[in-house]
């Protein structure tokens, strides 16, 4: 016997007759035309986004991404003062892209001393801004290096998936010995593959 849950059942059957109510009136006030009071109301909101359309923007600054060569400043955070001082430690919490919409989860490979696998996932419940952000990139391979104040701190390729929800790869720490404290801001940089 297949269960069915009546409440469920009963809450569409009631959101229907709204819709059903709500679709009858509107047919009901335009059957002889569209008010004029709702008509210049229309009139109104068009002229508006038109005059927005029309407004110059000399005065807007692009914000250009720094390209070198085929390298391209993707995303850039700010460390947070509790966020560790050496290389070891920089990465010990996921670090929030809020702009670009993602979180950042490294993650060192046991029994290796310098291999990792990265994670991209979506810094909310909504994954429209990591998705907007990814979009150039669905359904390829990246090369990105890491870097802090212009410092390497790891290397590696992911894999964006075809919705831009996920990514995710493998790289390697940097094995700079003289690598200064590790503060500030934190950026991901991006080399198109050409596969």
């Amino acid at each position: 016997m297949k269960n069915i849950d009546i409440t469920k059942q009963i809450l569409l059957m009631h959101e229907s007759d709204v819709f059903n109510d709500m679709v009858n009136e509107v047919e009901k006030e335009l059957a002889e035309g569209v008010p004029k009071s709702l008509q210049d109301e229309l009139d109104k909101f068009i002229a508006k986004a038109n005059l927005s359309a029309d407004k110059p923007t000399d005065n807007i600054i692009p914000f250009n991404r720094k390209k070198k060569e085929n390298i391209y400043e993707f995303a850039e955070t700010v460390l947070l003062a509790a966020s560790g001082t050496s290389l070891a430690e920089w990465f010990s919490q996921p670090i929030n892209f809020g702009g670009a919409g993602f979180i950042l989860d490294v993650r060192r490979v046991i029994g290796s001393d310098n291999e990792v696998d990265l994670y991209l996932t979506p810094n909310t419940d909504n994954s429209a801004q990591m998705r907007s952000s990814l979009s150039s990139y669905l359904g390829k391979s990246l090369d990105i290096s890491i870097l802090n104040d212009g410092e390497y701190l790891l290397t590696a390729t992911i894999y964006v998936d075809e919705e831009g929800t996920a990514a995710e790869g493998s790289g390697y720490l940097s094995n700079s010995e003289n690598m200064k404290g590790i503060k500030g801001k934190i950026s991901i940089n991006i080399l198109m593959n050409d596969n």
